[in-house]
């Protein structure tokens, strides 16, 4: 396992490029070159050069030992959020960050992964990189940051509700497959689960901070409320059932909590 639980060792360069693939424009096309979180664009490469560990030399005209990762855009910046008070951020950018972290249910969103930059009218811009812990096996460790901020209890913008409604796991996971990835079941199913979490949420008018404490332990020995309904999910279907009868008893699961919340 890596050191986030629900990641393993040497998957982290794939998690970075998802990250960029999955953070979908507006207009859902990949044609623009940033997405609606603002990831910066991410691909896998291949490099070797004569300073990296090669214990059996170096062969100029061989490049079976290159090393693979991920190679992302340097993006200006003027620091990280550890530097300036959450005070001075826009809501929507708060907003953009936090959707994308509860899709991806995000274990390693802290103050210094998400960088502060200047848009083109000088507005602050807020731009998330270091997405290796993303897409988790389980939902263990999902930490966000922004929780603690004010602008994640306001409720989000119809323009952001209308981004969120738009979302659809299924092709998700088909993108991540077409660009290479064999997504194992159990990110597709952690994946599915947190889009399900996020659209059923802002149909009751939760705001980014409601959501977003449904994935999130109050403390490391006490389960959140996502594992809790997963739990509970597990419990009560068959152990041959299908991954759809499971999801709906997930589904099921969910809108009680969610209900509970709202009274």
């Amino acid at each position: 396992m890596g050191l986030k639980r629900g990641t393993r060792v040497g998957e982290g360069a794939i998690r970075e490029v998802a990250a960029y693939l999955l953070d979908h424009p507006k207009n859902g096309s990949k044609s623009q070159v940033m997405g609606f979180a603002g990831v910066p664009p991410t691909a896998m490469v291949r490099s070797f050069h004569k300073v990296y560990n090669n214990p059996k030399g170096v062969d100029s005209c061989c490049t079976k030992d290159a090393k693979v990762g991920s190679l992302q855009m340097f993006m200006k910046n003027d620091g990280s959020c550890e530097d300036i008070g959450p005070g001075a951020f826009p809501v929507e950018q708060v907003h953009k960050i936090s959707v994308f972290d509860i899709r991806m249910a995000n274990a390693d969103r802290h103050a210094g992964n998400i960088l502060t930059g200047r848009g083109e009218d000088s507005r602050t811009v807020l731009i998330p990189i270091d997405h290796g812990y993303c897409l988790p096996e389980n939902f263990e460790d999902c930490t966000f940051e922004w929780l603690y901020w004010p602008q994640a209890k306001v409720p989000f913008s119809e323009d952001t509700l209308d981004y969120i409604n738009s979302l659809d796991a299924e092709q998700d996971i088909a993108l991540l497959q077409l660009n290479g990835w064999d997504v194992p079941e159990a990110v597709a199913r952690t994946l599915r689960i947190s889009t399900m979490l996020l659209k059923k949420g802002v149909e009751r008018n939760l705001t980014p901070y409601q959501i977003g404490s449904m994935m999130c332990r109050e403390t490391v020995n006490k389960d959140s409320a996502i594992e809790e309904i997963v739990r509970e999910a597990h419990n009560s279907v068959l152990p041959a059932s299908s991954e759809a009868t499971f999801l709906e008893a997930v589904s099921m699961a969910m809108e009680r909590r969610l209900d509970d919340l709202i009274k």
